[in-house]
């Protein structure tokens, strides 16, 4: 099955006065299959299976726009210092300018008294980041203003390293965002949602994609829940801890049924360690 990365893009085109936009480029794994470009027709993006989240109870999610040099788009990401977000490489590859960092955004579209917005142009992708295969698909990005930590921002804790021998099968786990969420009834709602899912045994996401590999953690699709278009970078997180960055799903319809790939954080606690000002016991 073909796996395509969730980074939802914006191309604003002039033509004879009219301004056109929501064009969706979809990157996908290259090793047995072909890219797919898709024009997105709605200006929608909410998680797909969901329910809209009580305003700010997600507080260490964070909502991105990164500027390109011809387009901009839209990611999301967690909070895990005052001065770092960790979101998906995928949302930072390419002629990337500079990114708008949200926090504290329900409707991250409109200016709400809880958001912070810090713009940056200071961010890293993991140097072994393969945007075919989306293999170490993991970044992180700097807050030239650190974010006041309060009701509506707060951290997401990382794994410890007790945590690295632990795959989380089984578990139940929450993964946000503003993804597309395949629902008409939803049209011009742009509001946090949220999933409750269950991590996957990488033998069983396996099954379904073929190439899954140790630093990736899947969750089931049961019920057509998963991350959609625009979620990418966003968190999955169980006991209160980030386990997963949005990266990938499948080559069927977001609300298909199957399985959502995340990038494994207990995978990378010492890039993550290497690169930011978090401490990781």
């Amino acid at each position: 099955m073909k796996i395509i990365a969730l980074i939802f893009i914006t191309i604003s085109l002039v033509m004879a006065d009219i301004t056109r936009d929501r064009f969706k480029i979809v990157p996908t794994r290259k090793i047995t299959h072909r890219e797919l470009n898709n024009l997105a027709s709605s200006e929608d993006v909410r998680i797909v299976g969901g329910n809209e989240a009580v305003p700010n109870s997600l507080p260490y999610q964070v909502a991105l726009r990164p500027f390109y040099d011809e387009w901009t788009s839209f990611c999301g990401g967690s909070l895990i210092t005052k001065r770092y977000v960790l979101t998906a490489a995928h949302c930072l590859d390419g002629r990337l300018l500079s990114v708008e960092v949200i926090l504290g955004a329900h409707k991250y579209r409109e200016i709400e008294s809880t958001q912070q917005r810090i713009n940056t142009s200071t961010f890293k992708v993991h140097e072994q980041f393969n945007s075919e295969t989306l293999d170490n698909d993991l970044g992180v990005i700097y807050l030239p203003t650190p974010a006041k930590i309060n009701h509506y921002v707060q951290l997401i804790a990382l794994p410890s390293r007790t945590d690295v021998s632990n795959s989380f099968a089984g578990h139940k786990a929450t993964a946000s965002g503003w993804g597309d969420d395949y629902d008409p009834a939803t049209d011009g709602k742009e509001v946090l949602r949220y999933i409750n899912v269950r991590i996957l045994r990488n033998e069983v996401c396996n099954e379904t994609f073929k190439d899954i590999i140790d630093s990736v953690i899947c969750t089931a699709g049961t019920g057509r829940k998963g991350v959609c278009f625009g979620d990418s970078g966003g968190p999955l997180v169980t006991n209160k801890k980030l386990i997963g960055v949005a990266s990938f799903i499948g080559d069927n319809d977001c609300d298909a049924g199957d399985p959502s790939g995340f990038s494994r954080v207990t995978s990378f606690l010492n890039w993550i360690e290497v690169n930011t000002d978090a401490v990781i016991a």
